[in-house]
């Protein structure tokens, strides 16, 4: 059963014209009935709304006439701006996927509403809207996080920005190769939205610190924790694994069999490792006493000792140099790669820019950004294409920071 109502309003005695924008008296020239889908929770309901068309008075307008607007329905659009509405919702908000968008609308509303339909629905919306605007008003807190990731459907990365405080998104670019134009552009792009932060925060991709001091010349950078521990951590799973492979290859099966279970617990933190993970790393620390296992237990506290208990960078290099003094490095290779990049003053400075200055994180939010991205992009088994992504952020920024109905 279908619900017909039949929208009639008054005839104003004065309008706008869309065109010149001068009020004037209103010349009716046509009217008509146009036809509307709208949301009804018992049966199906279509409205017949009363349309008025007005010729414009002003001898220098270029428009003939016009219609007048009614308030919940657009031009050329078959359903009312409250179904569109609940089904960017649905997708934007509540991280749906459109099939299930779609279903929901029969279901609940008893409105139809294909994928396609809402997919031009979600780009008619976001088209209303530039960055240039929504980042202004997200309340930039001063600090920048930037981070690449590889989305789904994708052959290239992208290059997302994001705010430490908040953890708001602020802009998403895809980049074709790992060049510096390329890092340099998306830099800029964020400088021309107004974006000047006092601090920066990045991995160790080698674009980034010399495209930061091109384009923040007076910005702090500051080296992830993250990704320093995460590059110290590789290093010493490249060196136990040398060793269990010569364990194996020497046909000493029980003894690679106790690190191969305890594999992930010598790379643990101390501090999060249980009673039990405990006590195997002290049966390792004696069963293999003598070997590289205890010095790489050792090794892996004294590198998170430079950067989590250092009260300077004086202090933090005096603890770098110690391990150096103490030939670390030609323990085993593995060490020594790690100590050469310690080694280096520039890349060191970066990674304890936070010791001498108090405001700036020691690690940025890239990973948790990244992984809020991508539970978006799951829903929809990953964007089509650079715009399809960029669309979903501006009403993901609109709906979820800014709470603005679209």
């Amino acid at each position: 059963m279908t619900k017909i109502k039949t929208i009639k309003r008054r005839i104003p005695r004065f309008c706008v014209c869309p065109a010149c924008g001068v009020k004037q008296r209103l010349h009716k020239d046509r009217t008509y009935f146009k036809t509307v889908k709208d949301m009804d929770l018992d049966e199906e309901k279509i409205l017949r709304v009363f349309m008025v068309v007005a010729k414009c008075t002003n001898p220098e307008c270029k428009q003939y006439s016009f219609t007048l607007p009614v308030e919940g329905i657009e031009k050329y659009q078959r359903s009312t701006k409250r179904i569109r509405s609940e089904a960017i919702a649905s997708v934007v908000a509540d991280n749906s996927t459109l099939p299930r968008t779609s279903a929901r609308l029969r279901r609940s509303f008893n409105v139809t509403g294909s994928k396609s339909t809402i997919q031009r629905w979600i780009e008619k919306e976001a088209d209303k809207y530039q960055f240039k605007d929504i980042v202004p008003k997200l309340g930039f807190s001063g600090i920048l996080c930037l981070d690449e990731y590889w989305p789904r459907r994708s052959k290239t990365c992208d290059l997302i920005s994001s705010d430490r405080i908040s953890y708001r998104i602020l802009y998403i670019e895809n980049i074709p190769h790992h060049y510096y134009e390329y890092a340099e552009r998306h830099l800029r792009q964020l400088k021309d939205f107004g974006i000047n932060p006092y601090a920066i925060i990045f991995d160790m991709w080698q674009p980034y610190p010399h495209t930061a001091e091109k384009v923040f010349p007076d910005a702090l950078i500051q080296y992830d924790y993250f990704h320093v521990i995460k590059r110290v951590l590789f290093h010493l799973r490249r060196c136990l694994g040398a060793y269990m492979q010569d364990l194996k290859e020497h046909n000493k099966k029980d003894l690679y069999k106790i690190l191969l279970y305890n594999r992930f617990n010598i790379i643990k933190n101390a501090e999060d490792r249980t009673e039990k993970q405990n006590s195997w790393i002290n049966y390792i620390n004696t069963r293999f006493k003598n070997t590289i296992v205890p010095e790489i237990l050792i090794f892996k506290e004294r590198v998170r000792d430079i950067f989590i208990n250092s009260k300077s960078k004086s202090d933090a290099i005096d603890k770098r140099n110690k391990l150096i003094e103490e030939n670390w490095p030609k323990k085993d290779k593995h060490f020594g790669y790690v100590m050469r990049y310690l080694a280096n003053e520039y890349h060191f400075n970066y990674m304890t820019t936070y010791l001498e200055h108090p405001n700036v994180p020691r690690a940025g939010n890239s990973e948790t950004v990244v992984s809020i991205w991508r539970q978006m992009e799951a829903a929809r088994y990953g964007f089509k294409s650079n715009k399809g992504r960029q669309d979903h952020l501006k009403l993901y920024q609109l709906t979820k920071y800014l709470n603005l109905e679209i």
